[in-house]
């Protein structure tokens, strides 16, 4: 992901210098304005997504940029995080590596503290069209779309069990069983931009949603199930190439933006 996010900074940067504007004021007449962004969203998960994660926090940043007559434009680069995932550790691990009550024992002969959570990142492009109402001609109602890239997967944490090591789990075994997927995503969303004269008080809220199609980010799964037939442990296996899921997730977002433009000073008058 640092090879997206970087080269990504500095066209941002490049951008910047490039619009930089003479003072105008803001609350008066539509501008142009660079912003650079903070953004955190509450999301819940639905369709495939559903069936393995909970609810999700997505903290990011990026840069936008809104024309004079009103045209939005972005890029931005999400972290996914989710404490929330569903099913036990037999679900989660297979019956291979779990005993009878689901634990994994650890190195030391006892049971594994085990933390298991979401990860994930989108990262994107968007482009919209800002309705001027409120408070100035550059606050307004906003629809928005973009296309990007997300990924997600299981994280297994054990910082806590340095005495006592899941070596099920540990290293490169994780991989095995972390399920990652990522693939192609699409983002729409819609809500309400604020822009002040001041850069401490600009904001926007809004409703959005995410759909992935994505794959197998693994070529094998190590999880063993028994067979209800044959009564015997069997492995998951290769994963299928062809197989896709559909990952969405909807929710609300709050973003911070930090303008570049110049404020215009204050008219005196003088007699």
């Amino acid at each position: 992901m640092r090879r997206i996010i970087l080269p990504m900074l500095l066209c941002l940067g490049l951008v910047v210098n490039a619009f930089a504007q003479t003072p105008k004021d803001i609350m008066k007449e539509p501008i142009p304005v660079a912003m650079f962004q903070v953004t955190y969203a509450f999301q819940l998960p639905a369709f495939d997504t559903r069936e393995l994660y909970g609810i999700t926090h997505n903290v990011g940043g990026g840069f936008a940029y809104k024309t004079e007559s009103n045209w939005l434009f972005a890029a931005n680069a999400n972290f996914i995080v989710g404490d929330k995932v569903k099913g036990d550790r037999t679900d989660i691990f297979g019956e291979g590596i779990t005993t009878v009550n689901g634990e994994i024992i650890g190195g030391a002969g006892s049971v594994a503290l085990l933390d298991i959570n979401q990860r994930g990142f989108l990262v994107q492009a968007e482009m919209g069209k800002l309705f001027p109402y409120g408070a100035n001609p550059n606050s307004g109602f906003f629809v928005q779309g973009g296309l990007g890239y997300l990924r997600n997967r299981l994280r297994v944490d054990f910082q806590q069990t340095l005495l006592n090591p899941p070596y099920q789990v540990e290293g490169d075994y994780q991989y095995g069983y972390d399920r990652m997927r990522g693939g192609p995503a699409v983002h729409l969303s819609t809500g309400y931009l604020y822009l002040s004269d001041t850069r401490l008080f600009n904001i926007s809220v809004a409703l959005e949603m995410t759909y992935a199609r994505t794959r197998d980010l693994r070529d094998y799964d190590f999880r063993v199930y028994t067979n209800a037939e044959t009564g015997q442990l069997e492995p998951v296996g290769p994963t299928d190439p062809h197989k896709r899921y559909n990952d969405f997730y909807y929710g609300i977002r709050v973003t911070w933006s930090i303008p570049t433009y110049e404020r215009k000073p204050d008219d005196f008058y003088y007699n």
